[in-house]
């Protein structure tokens, strides 16, 4: 916030006026150096859409601040395959992404959804993944960890997805996606699978959704944020005038 070397009398009237309209606004802003999002899952083959509403009733993920600067690979080195279970095979076939709700349309999304299918080598293993994000091409940021899940050889109606909703702390910017594949069985990490393997998963549009509706002018709380600081910078600009036409003047 910008300080002023001269304080004019409305400004303490304006800001509890601020604090009354937008007080999830002020919410919000106290939740620095965070991130959340809401996630939800299943099978695809399930046919269960996951709108709003199952969003609305998932858990909410809190995670530390987005990493933005170091090395990707180096982070990824420290989660390297420790061991495998003899003879038994795990692999991810295919993957993709699809990302939607720009509330502002300015090209940046806040819903994101994987889908993957993951094969073996068995009928039948029990596997889990986590979902990380990383920041043009800066380090993987885990968001998501799935619950168990059975996985049956190679087939084709065992897709998985985890939609989830970006709340906060996520800048605008392009996203790479990275899945890490498993064994439950032996809480071995089995498979990474990311934008090097699939360009599905490179590249995506995003940003959280207090950023999209920040810039969204088409009212509700936000709108009142952006009409309440013109108006103050009206009144700034106007201080010291004297009354014109039955308006009375802003006085130091």
């Amino acid at each position: 916030m910008r300080s002023y070397q001269k304080k004019r009398r409305w400004f303490p009237l304006a800001a509890l006026l601020l604090v009354m309209l937008l007080p999830g606004q002020q919410a919000i802003a106290q939740e620095d150096g965070v991130r959340l999002s809401q996630s939800v899952e299943g099978r695809v083959a399930a046919g269960v859409e996951k709108e709003d509403a199952q969003l609305d009733q998932a858990d909410l993920d809190e995670h530390q601040a987005l990493v933005v600067s170091g090395s990707r690979m180096e982070a990824t080195a420290q989660r390297s395959f420790a061991a495998h279970a003899p003879g038994r095979l795990l692999s991810i076939f295919d993957a993709h992404s699809v990302i939607s709700r720009d509330d502002d349309d300015d090209g940046f999304y806040h819903r994101l959804k994987v889908v993957f299918d993951a094969d073996t080598s068995e009928d039948e293993v029990w596997v889990y993944a986590r979902l990380y994000l990383s920041l043009e091409g800066g380090p993987w940021n885990h968001y998501y960890t799935t619950d168990l899940f059975p996985i049956s050889g190679d087939a084709t109606d065992d897709e998985y997805e985890v939609v989830t909703r970006l709340l906060d702390g996520y800048p605008t910017g392009y996203y790479d996606v990275l899945i890490e594949l498993y064994d439950a069985d032996f809480d071995l990490l089995e498979v990474n699978y990311g934008p090097y393997e699939d360009s599905d998963l490179a590249v995506l549009p995003l940003e959280d959704s207090y950023r999209d509706e920040y810039h969204h002018g088409g009212g509700g709380a936000v709108g009142l944020f952006t009409l309440l600081l013109g108006v103050l910078a009206l009144f700034r600009g106007y201080a010291g005038y004297r009354d014109r036409g039955g308006i009375r003047s802003v006085r130091e």
